[in-house]
């Protein structure tokens, strides 16, 4: 499955809201509690030095109550010039994080980010099929709009288009381009922690 998305700052999450609601269909809460793992492999240039696993454990509250599920992720990404993530993902469903926390640990893993997320979703129905509009709140980073199309194939004039698909989505909900964030959650919040660190030595 190919995964095509963006993800955009909010800064007024009411008037988001208030978007959404005239042309997409709210679905569900969402809770996510993520683990990143990496361990170190012999990668190219311009590649990272090592894999990324993900750990994430997921509660949906809908209106039949809360459930939780456990997945396995795998992604192989890519962003592309305009700011558009493009990335093949493996996923499985897990019943115990700690078996596989044990097996990551005695590998060679080690663990590099937690992320909470709390997720308010969307959808609607377009020409390339569902398209998902989650309102993300990340601590510490703060709101972002998540929109996303999955594709059975990795053609490139499709995911082309779904990605001007994307953009006009990001506009029909009242964000301008220049509000969208290159980065991953990942970098952001290592980055947050660099700098939070380097300030408490500074007050020292």
């Amino acid at each position: 499955m190919i995964e095509i998305e963006l993800k955009a700052h909010v800064y007024d999450r009411k008037s988001l809201i208030e978007k959404l609601n005239t042309f997409a269909k709210y679905e569900q809460t969402v809770d996510r509690h993520d683990l990143y793992y990496h361990i170190p492999v012999a990668r190219k240039e311009n590649q990272k030095p090592y894999l990324t696993a993900r750990i994430r454990k997921e509660i949906k509250h809908d209106q039949n109550g809360n459930s939780e599920t456990i997945y396995l992720t795998y992604k192989k990404k890519e962003v592309s010039e305009n700011a558009i993530e493009v990335n093949i993902e493996k996923e499985s469903i897990i019943q115990d994080e700690k078996v596989l926390i044990s097996l990551f640990t005695d590998a060679g893993f080690t663990l590099a980010h937690v992320k909470d997320k709390h997720v308010e979703d969307y959808y609607l129905e377009t020409e390339f099929g569902k398209a998902s509009l989650e309102l993300c709140t990340v601590g510490p980073l703060g709101d972002f709009l998540e929109i996303e199309i999955l594709s059975q194939t990795d053609d490139r004039e499709r995911i082309s288009k779904i990605q001007k698909e994307l953009k006009n989505l990001l506009a029909k909900a009242g964000i301008p381009e220049d509000c969208i964030e290159k980065k991953y959650y990942t970098q952001m919040l290592s980055e947050y922690e660099e700098a939070a660190k380097a300030k408490n030595l500074t007050s020292e």
